[in-house]
This record gives C-alpha cells, structure tokens and sequence, in this order.
C-alpha cells in the first residue's frame, strides 16, 4: 500500500517542483517551525495549566490560545505534506517519521478525548482551582505525544530506515 502510495509521487508533478525549485524547502521548514512554536507554545501553556500548575492563571483564559494551536497546526500539516510529497521514499520508510505519525494520532485521539469529555465540564471549574485527574491525564498525554513528535521531527534526518 505505501509503496504505490510513494509511485504515485515520485516523478509527479507536484514532486519534481518542490525538489526542483531552490528556496522552496528551505522555506517549508521556516513555515513548520513557525508552526510548531505556535502549536506546541500554546499547548505547552494549556497543558501545563491542566495538570494543575501555575493554578493563579485561569484556565479558561489559556484555552483561547487554542485557535493559536489550530493555526499551527494547519500550518505544519500543510507543511508536512508538502515535505512528504517530495521526499515520500525516504520518509515512508523511515522510523522517526513512523513513530512521529503515531504520536500526532494519539494527540489527535487525546485533543478528541478531552473536546468531548472534559471541555464541557468547564464552565463548571473554579478557574483557579485544581483540575481533575482526567484532565491531568489528558494533559500528560498531550505534553508527553507532542514533545515526542517535536523530537521525532528533529531525528527524521538522522535516523534510519525501518
């Protein structure tokens, strides 16, 4: 299946112009870092709140940083893509990038999880108080998942293959 998927890429017009156009790479990964930061600096700032730390910011005040974190998002999977697109045979075979994908899933399991059950409990929280231990969960899970893409994305380059 991933191999007809790398096929179809390869030699596809879309590939032959990312790789063949000088400053285009170079600025997909200014654009994914951009993203990055604003994904994983909001999240970072929510998560860190929903464990139950820094408890004089109010929660609800750090979840409008949330539209922040979608639009880091988008950015980086638009990015993503594009980076898959033009290189497909080295990353479809490649570890970190495998291992880097499942963590995007569990933290977009995870973003799921809490959108359904813990959001709406929100407007019932003192802002300052404590969280509960589900929202604790849900925040380990999101540092932990998305600290690990961020040192995934980072070794892709150096790791192997497989």
């Amino acid at each position: 299946m991933i191999e007809i998927l790398v096929q179809s890429l390869e030699g596809s017009t879309l590939n032959i112009w990312i790789l063949s156009t000088a400053w285009f790479w170079p600025s997909l990964e200014i654009f994914h870092f951009i993203g990055l930061s604003l994904l994983l600096g909001s999240m970072l700032i929510i998560d860190v709140r929903l464990a139950g730390f820094v408890k004089q910011m109010n929660i609800m005040a750090t979840h409008r940083l949330l539209p922040l974190a979608g639009v880091g998002f988008f950015i980086n999977l638009t990015t993503g893509m594009l980076f898959f697109i033009g290189d497909p045979a080295r990353y479809a075979v490649n570890i970190g990038f495998q291992i880097k994908m499942l963590l995007i899933i569990i933290a977009g399991l995870n973003a799921l999880w809490f959108a359904v059950k813990i959001s709406p409990m929100l407007i019932d929280w003192d802002p300052y108080a404590d969280t509960s231990s589900a929202a604790k969960i849900s925040a380990y899970v999101s540092l932990s998942a998305w600290f690990g893409v961020l040192l995934l994305g980072r070794l892709i380059p150096y790791v192997g293959t497989g």
